[in-house]
């Protein structure tokens, strides 16, 4: 594909940042922007190995992508122009000299967007990412060459257990790691339009700031505004490592030639604003292949049969209270409650009648008590009444007399 004149009206930002671990003051981030004949050239490379081989390796693959694109001849395609320019730059890095004792092999990672025309070319080598926010939705482009995300894609780590897995940060391809290295190149150009906005980024922000918040910065913040936000915002969590973010914002839609891939991005959304609590998303590395099964397998699948009617069963019958349970143990604590009450009835009662009979006793005074003379006296039809003498039975036989019968003394109250 011959390259296409004229390039498209864009916004460009970028920040770059050590972050705020004080072992990492030594910024090994590298970042650039370059207008060139094949359109607008983006590359972020995060370097490893030691401080300054770090450094050094990533300065050098920026340098190397800026060079390729100025030698290349013209008629090469755009996409393969930047694919062997990252390939250049492993090659360059892997036998560099460095200016310290490199802690390992010193290596890069590396990410690079090339806008123009005819859309979007994307090339990666790592864990630096490319994110695209369309129309209020933010996709993951690349997919990180590490060691966890094999394991997800495998099917052995979700999303959420890779964010904090302790492997995190092992990476699985590099640059400088071999002379060659297998650049992840898109097979197609992401078609943007106009609105859309491309951001490059070290780990340094994508371990600190949800896709979410990327999201929401970026859609309401110009480039600029928003590459410092973002860099901020990972400072204010800790900034453990270096950050650089690079905003990419197109001001013209592609051309009509690449539209057949505006669908796939319409479809795919991976967030909406405003985000408060952001979900893990699947990578959108390959949005046009998950966009084509997805419609296969929506033509493909067989209609449904029509639900079948089920007749509505009556109500059961509540069952009666059963005699165990709960109205059980509450019929006994009411029997329980009645005893207490008649026992305390019976107590007050039997109190009552002794204080009664005690106040009754206690009362009597002790006088002598004098019988009638009529209860010791016969019968007037049987005796006769003499003064001064005494009572003589009409029989023959004598009597005793009767003596009057002395009084008791009274009884003395019990204690």
């Amino acid at each position: 594909m011959d390259p296409v004149p004229g390039l498209p009206a864009i916004e460009y930002a970028a920040r770059t940042d050590p972050g705020r671990d004080p072992d990492k003051q030594v910024n090994e981030d590298a970042c650039g922007y370059r207008e060139t004949r094949f359109g607008h050239l983006c590359v972020v490379c995060d370097g490893m190995g030691g401080h300054a081989a770090g450094r050094e390796a990533a300065e050098l693959a920026v340098a190397t992508i800026f060079e390729v694109f100025e030698t290349a001849p013209d008629g090469t395609g755009p996409g393969k122009v930047l694919e062997e320019a990252v390939e250049e730059a492993s090659r360059r890095v892997h036998v560099m000299h460095t200016s310290e004792i490199a802690m390992g092999r010193p290596g890069s990672t590396a990410v690079a967007v090339l806008m123009h025309a005819g859309g979007t070319e994307v090339a990666h080598v790592g864990d630096s990412r490319v994110y695209l926010v369309h129309e209020a939705q933010i996709f993951r482009v690349t997919r990180d060459h590490s060691i966890v995300q094999e394991l997800v894609d495998r099917g052995l780590l979700t999303l959420e257990q890779a964010a904090h897995h302790p492997d995190a940060n092992r990476i699985t391809r590099a640059l400088g790691m071999s002379a060659d290295v297998d650049a992840e190149l898109r097979p197609q150009p992401v078609h943007h339009v106009t609105g859309d906005a491309f951001i490059l980024c070290s780990d340094g922000l994508s371990d600190l700031v949800e896709d979410g918040e990327i999201l929401s910065i970026v859609a309401a913040e110009p480039a600029a505004q928003a590459a410092g936000k973002l860099v901020d915002l990972a400072n204010a969590r800790g900034g453990h490592d270096n950050i650089t973010v690079l905003v990419l914002r197109a001001r013209e839609t592609a051309l009509a030639s690449s539209a057949s891939l505006a669908p796939t991005l319409a479809e795919i959304p991976v967030t909406q604003p405003p985000v408060t609590v952001v979900p893990a998303v699947a990578p959108a590395t390959t949005l046009v292949e998950t966009y084509a099964a997805a419609a296969v397998e929506r033509t493909t699948q067989p209609a449904l049969p029509a639900p079948a009617v089920i007749p509505t069963a009556p109500e059961p019958t509540p069952a009666p209270p059963s005699s165990s349970g709960a109205p059980r143990r509450r019929s006994r604590g009411t029997l329980a409650v009645i005893v207490v009450v008649l026992a305390l009835v019976a107590i007050a009662l039997l109190g009552a009648v002794l204080y009664a009979h005690i106040l009754e006793r206690g009362g009597k005074r002790n006088t002598t008590t004098t019988l009638p003379v009529s209860t010791w006296l016969p019968p007037a039809s049987s005796a006769v009444l003499v003064p001064g003498s005494v009572v003589v039975p009409p029989t023959s036989a004598p009597r005793e007399p009767i003596v009057p019968l002395e009084p008791s003394p009274a009884p003395s109250k019990r204690r």
